[in-house]
């Protein structure tokens, strides 16, 4: 099978991968689009399977696809590290690619790259992007791994993983001097600091809010990031869930307390959530 593949091809692959055109990526090619097309149709039969679903629209992967495009970019990274390697371009580096969710980007990814052995000649290429896309890409193969929290999508073959940690999301309230929440439950209604419903934190707290409907709360304030949330209540602006990493020093000194255990959620982080070879 290897005999018969030609590295223009996966060239070709991720031209079109990236454009979803066959018309865009045999121009950025510089080729005829009847001529590309021949050529994804020689790789395909190579192969033994279909790249893209020609029927869907836009253009998408097949399953398949997905897994063998991010193999085909590792490869062609491997490729031009090596071969620069052997003609003594020393200033060659290694580029990995690493999605993170933005609130285990800044508490986790430090760490993370400290603890590879061998960083030499690497470049850690780090986009701090919401989890929803952080899986997306990672299944497109435009990211060599990701820092997340628990997809169950990602937790199966093809993919590989490593559990970072398991934490919690808890209802907290600010306090006053004495330790003493600024807001408790069944006494009026709470103002709510609250992720983005398209988060998956906001995602997580809405399966709470929906089964307590006894609770009242008024929404105040949303963001996707944590620590935006975290200052809002800090402030006294109201109540929210916020993950126990973020939080614990506060807890630990009296600035926030955790108004209901029962309401709380367990969330996990894991690394990395690659294609399985």
């Amino acid at each position: 099978m290897l005999a018969n593949l030609e590295v223009k091809w996966l060239y070709d692959v991720i031209a079109l991968e990236e454009s979803r055109s066959f018309t865009l990526a045999a121009k950025a090619r510089n080729i005829s689009q009847s001529s590309f097309s021949r050529r994804i149709q020689s790789l395909e039969a190579s192969l033994g399977f279909s790249i893209f679903d020609r029927s869907a629209n836009p253009l998408q992967l097949t399953n398949r696809g997905k897994i063998f495009v991010g193999y085909a970019r590792n490869m062609l990274d491997d490729m031009d590290f090596q071969i620069s390697r052997i003609k003594g371009l020393n200033n060659t580096t290694q580029k990995i690619r690493i999605d993170a969710a933005p609130s285990l980007s800044v508490l986790l990814l430090p760490e993370i790259i400290a603890g590879y052995t061998d960083r030499k000649n690497k470049t850690f290429h780090v986009e701090s992007i919401n989890v929803n896309d952080a899986v997306f890409n990672l299944k497109e193969g435009k990211s060599d791994f990701i820092l997340s929290f628990y997809n169950e999508e990602l937790m199966n073959y093809p993919f590989i993983n490593h559990k970072i940690f398991d934490s919690y999301l808890h209802l907290v309230s600010p306090c006053d001097e004495h330790g003493r929440p600024l807001f408790h439950l069944h006494r009026g209604v709470l103002p709510l600091m609250k992720y983005a419903n398209d988060s998956y934190m906001g995602r997580q707290v809405n399966q709470v809010i929906d089964r307590t409907p006894e609770i009242t709360f008024s929404l105040t304030f949303v963001s996707s990031m944590s620590e935006l949330l975290k200052r809002m209540i800090l402030n006294g602006d109201g109540v929210g869930w916020l993950p126990q990493y973020s939080i614990q020093r506060e807890l630990d000194e009296g600035r926030l307390t955790i108004l209901d255990e029962s309401l709380s959620l367990p969330i996990g982080a894991a690394l990395p959530l690659r294609l399985a070879a």
